[in-house]
């Protein structure tokens, strides 16, 4: 037990000597960093269950191979084929997975291809994270007119079907990897704003919230310092969904011909290209699609048994 002694604060007189337990005191000395370590360390334990750390463990190797893998090896450029190699089939030497039409290593566009479908995902998630998650928050804890032209830009962007609004993007800003990635973004900013206003409803009134804005702390340091490392956790539950999401989107506008623009591969127009030798060599077809729904598949069991922790714990 700790005593400390309070100066007076109303006319009525001093309040005196007041007791406080160990954990009072640390809360009143600020117990916000202690309480985000202990996230971060349930959060490294619960990466050791096989439910998270096997598909973990499938899509880590996926990205070490698709980032690491060409260097590591040596496999060659994906556009550095020959017409003299065209179609050659598995197995053939110097080509693990084959050729395509034009001469250029599978293996290699396959490898490739899914380092641009994961930069897509990740670049798009992280974008729709930020922007949604901050105007979510900043729109909860100010409220008034503000909170509602927010809402209303969330409900407007969730009308829309977000393969058609992000076709209709890429389309009009054209083939490339940088408007693919904005296109895909605008699509989950709605979905990560509301989940964020709704965390930020269920913490706004808490002590640790009331305590800095009594103190006159200002609005940004509250909500980045208060009230973010109490929102991120289901945050970031719904960003290892929305990768896969938003890796199947570019897939989808890659095979239309509005994502990732030829010769450069992804897993999308691979599947494209691929189609009219699917009777000849299907491979062209089966592996990239493979591939994603491989890496799809571990992201969903991976932010589905996480979530399903943090709900046990809840």
């Amino acid at each position: 037990m700790t005593r400390i002694e309070l100066p007076a604060r109303s006319p009525a007189g001093d309040f005196g000597a007041v007791g406080l337990s160990d954990a009072d005191l640390a809360w009143a000395e600020g117990i916000n960093g202690h309480r985000l370590h202990g996230r971060l360390r349930a959060a490294a334990r619960g990466l050791r269950s096989p439910a998270v750390a096997i598909p973990g463990l499938v899509f880590a190797l996926i990205v070490l191979a698709c980032f690491a893998g060409p260097p590591l090896f040596g496999i060659p450029s994906p556009n550095a084929g020959t017409l003299t190699d065209t179609m050659k089939p598995l197995g053939a030497p110097g080509h693990l997975l084959g050729t395509n039409a034009l001469g250029n290593d599978e293996l290699s566009r396959l490898l490739y291809g899914g380092r641009v479908s994961l930069i897509v995902g990740v670049g798009a998630t992280a974008i729709s994270l930020a922007v949604g998650a901050l105007l979510g928050m900043s729109a909860c804890y100010f409220g008034g007119f503000y909170e509602k032209v927010i809402m209303r830009l969330f409900d407007t962007l969730l009308a829309f079907p977000s393969l058609i609004l992000a076709m209709a993007i890429a389309d009009y800003l054209g083939p490339s990897l940088r408007n693919t990635v904005f296109a895909i973004s605008l699509f989950g900013i709605s979905q990560f704003g509301r989940l964020a206003w709704s965390q930020t409803l269920r913490v706004r009134n808490r002590d640790f919230v009331a305590a800095p804005r009594a103190d006159g702390a200002g609005g940004r340091r509250i909500i980045l310092g208060h009230i973010l490392p109490n929102v991120l956790p289901p945050l970031l539950g719904l960003a290892l969904f929305s990768v896969g999401t938003a890796m199947m989107l570019e897939a989808g506008l890659s095979y239309l011909g509005l994502g990732i623009a030829q010769p450069n591969p992804s897993w999308g127009n691979m599947i494209s290209d691929g189609q009219q030798y699917l009777y000849q060599a299907p491979r062209l077809v089966i592996l990239p699609c493979v591939a994603l729904v491989l890496t799809v598949v571990s992201l969903n069991l991976m932010a589905d048994a996480i979530q399903r922790r943090q709900g046990t714990r809840a």
